[in-house]
């Protein structure tokens, strides 16, 4: 009796060590259970949470897909905007290439004139020089045979008044033989009784 109250002892004691080991491990199962639902709790947050994420990243998707194709077309349309500018860029650069070259020949054609028209009025010049100088001398000339003709011309008349002088005094002594003659023939023919014939004197070259 005494060994079985001894081993019932040990066994109620074993039995209250296994019933506070229970405890224990409910205490903990529980804990378990609590982290657990808290866990779960946490998964099905975070588990909507991405769900949301998902649905953001597929509007996100979406949205990044409409800009991308928008972007594309516009980089399309800027492209095909930067073709056209750069032909027509090239387009201006060859004909104001163009444009030099014809003002580069358009200028050495010019200096070229210029040349030759330089030369021709240094040849002008030297011409209108040689020219004024020869006008000049013919001036000269003309002016010594001026002044010399001037002088024959005041000669001449004043010769031409002393041959006036003469010539009217010639007339006057013409006249007065004209009527000496008239006045004798008259007087002939008086003394002859023959009418007297009137001649008209012509006096001759003084």
């Amino acid at each position: 009796m005494a060994v079985a109250e001894q081993e019932k002892a040990a066994v109620q004691a074993d039995f209250d060590a296994a019933q506070q080991a229970r405890a224990a491990l409910q205490g903990e199962l529980d804990a378990e259970r609590q982290a657990h639902a808290a866990a779960r709790a946490r998964q099905e947050a975070g588990q909507r949470q991405i769900e949301a994420l998902e649905r953001q990243l597929g509007e996100l998707r979406s949205q990044f897909s409409t800009e991308l194709e928008r972007t594309r077309e516009q980089v399309a349309v800027a492209q095909e905007r930067a073709s056209a500018t750069e032909r027509r860029v090239l387009r201006e650069i060859d004909q104001e290439r163009t444009l030099r070259q014809k003002a580069e020949q358009a200028v050495a054609d010019l200096r070229t004139e210029l040349a030759a028209v330089q030369a021709r009025a240094h040849d002008a010049a030297v011409a209108g020089a040689e020219e004024r100088a020869r006008l000049q001398a013919e001036r000269d000339t003309l002016s010594r045979q001026l002044a010399e003709a001037a002088q024959v011309i005041g000669r001449g008349q004043a010769a031409q008044e002393g041959l006036r002088a003469e010539l009217a005094a010639a007339l006057r002594r013409a006249e007065r033989a004209q009527a000496e003659a008239t006045a004798t023939r008259r007087m002939a023919a008086t003394k002859r009784h023959v009418p007297a014939t009137k001649t008209k004197f012509k006096p001759g070259p003084a």
